[in-house]
């Protein structure tokens, strides 16, 4: 039964919450195991820091520094993404909404980016996704080379019905 983008992102938030530490734990080694496999050949990754409840992105951050990979992660800027080299963790600190943010200003070009890991509220089979509603990665991700959404089982329904401006990732990826 296709869902629209508010009762999805309701329903895939909701699933999400629901985990126990412990099996969001396992779920991340997973997805993480599965993340470091695919961006192994690229030079330039760009990923979002992890907050709250969503797919845990510290251990790829992690693994792109000890690879000596570039990493960029994305800023706030009006209604958009800047996404901005970091080096280490300390090159982060709470920005727009709380999340971290770095605080180098490196600003890496979107489309330099090979592969862009993105954040996601709930998806679909068509890889359709939403996020939080406020279109941050909508605006960026045409310009991507490469875009996976990271995800738990549990945060996939049926069908998204999705708007003109809605970008598809090419991938999903979940435990």
């Amino acid at each position: 039964m296709p869902s629209d983008k508010k009762t999805a992102r309701k329903n895939g938030l909701r699933a999400r919450s629901l985990l126990s530490d412990e099996q969001r734990r396992i779920k991340d080694r997973k997805i993480t195991a599965r993340v470091i496999e695919k961006i192994a050949p690229y030079q330039i990754i760009g990923c979002y820091v992890s907050m709250r409840d969503e797919v845990s992105t510290i251990e790829i951050l992690q693994w792109c520094f000890d690879h000596d990979k570039q990493i960029a992660v994305p800023k706030v800027t009006g209604n958009t993404l800047v996404f901005h080299r970091i080096r280490e963790p300390a090159d982060l600190a709470p920005g727009t909404f709380g999340v971290l943010e770095p605080v180098r200003d490196d600003p890496v070009a979107v489309e330099d980016i090979g592969f862009m890991i993105v954040p996601l509220s709930a998806f679909d089979e068509q890889n359709n996704r939403t996020g939080y509603g406020r279109g941050y990665y909508d605006s960026i991700l045409r310009q991507c080379p490469h875009s996976a959404g990271l995800a738990y089982d549990v945060q996939k329904t049926d069908l998204i019905l999705t708007d003109p401006w809605d970008v598809r990732l090419d991938e999903v990826i979940c435990e």
